[in-house]
């Protein structure tokens, strides 16, 4: 759960033009969509499990920072499929009338492994789970944090951001049932850069005064970055004309 958000931030996300018209056609933006899940469509081309490139060797960075950005995280074959392959807006649920600190629509849930969408629809981000979801993986995930503490991705999900769409500055809650918690957002597509385009940050305090660092590419790159921190992550709102695509895997010790 996001904790110490500046009131005067998330009103100020919530009352954007965009997001406002957003926030009041929700429910007919969520029963179209509904709608049209439910229609006879074509079901996805076979996709294989995506390849990674190593990230285990920015341990000591991850280590000594709290965090670490790594570019061209998945092969670049395997990264052009899952843009090409990317999931309709039909899939995503839109903003809520109650949602003002994440103004993104968000969809395809997976917790603890088990998918709560249409995987044959979906083939390309269910692949993505499930390389998530892989002991090969989550041993690479275990040789990044270096601490003897194995995780597993209890929570993946992907979103769609665009003008307008933000994250107060904000820090994790920490969780009696998911504990050593590193989150993980991978930057699938965008056609911006840094906070033009939803470059999540990592930040000193709860406003956008004090970044410490701000992603710049955002195509095929990714963050990582410990959940239980001090640091503050977020981002301001998309400028119009840009969006930004990517998805979230939350791991906790098993």
């Amino acid at each position: 759960m996001a904790i110490d958000m500046q009131r005067s931030i998330r009103n100020s996300m919530s009352r954007h033009p965009n997001i406002l018209f957003r926030r009041k056609t929700y429910a007919i933006r969520r029963l179209l969509r509904y709608a049209l899940r439910k229609m006879p469509q074509t079901n996805g081309k076979s996709v294989g499990v995506p390849r990674w490139n190593d990230f285990a060797q920015f341990n000591t960075q991850l280590q000594s920072d709290g965090y670490v950005f790594v570019e061209n995280f998945l092969s670049t074959k395997d990264a052009e499929l899952l843009r090409q392959n990317w999931p309709k807006n039909r899939y995503f649920t839109p903003i809520a009338k109650n949602e003002d600190h994440k103004t993104s629509d968000k969809g395809l849930l997976c917790d603890s492994g088990e998918p709560s969408f249409d995987t044959k629809r979906n083939v390309a981000i269910w692949a993505l789970y499930q390389m998530f979801l892989s002991k090969k993986f989550t041993d690479e995930v275990s040789k990044l944090c270096r601490d003897g503490i194995d995780r597993y991705p209890y929570h993946l999900l992907s979103q769609n951001s665009y003008w307008g769409s933000g994250l107060a500055p904000h820090r994790d809650s920490e969780d009696e049932r998911f504990k050593s918690k590193l989150n993980f957002i991978y930057f699938v597509e965008s056609n911006g850069t840094g906070w033009e385009a939803g470059g999540t940050a990592m930040l000193k305090s709860n406003s956008f005064d004090e970044p410490i660092f701000i992603p710049t590419n955002l195509n095929n790159s990714c963050l990582f970055y410990y959940s239980e921190t001090e640091l503050f992550h977020g981002f301001p709102p998309i400028k119009f004309g840009k969006y930004r695509k990517n998805v979230i895997a939350h791991f906790c010790a098993t």
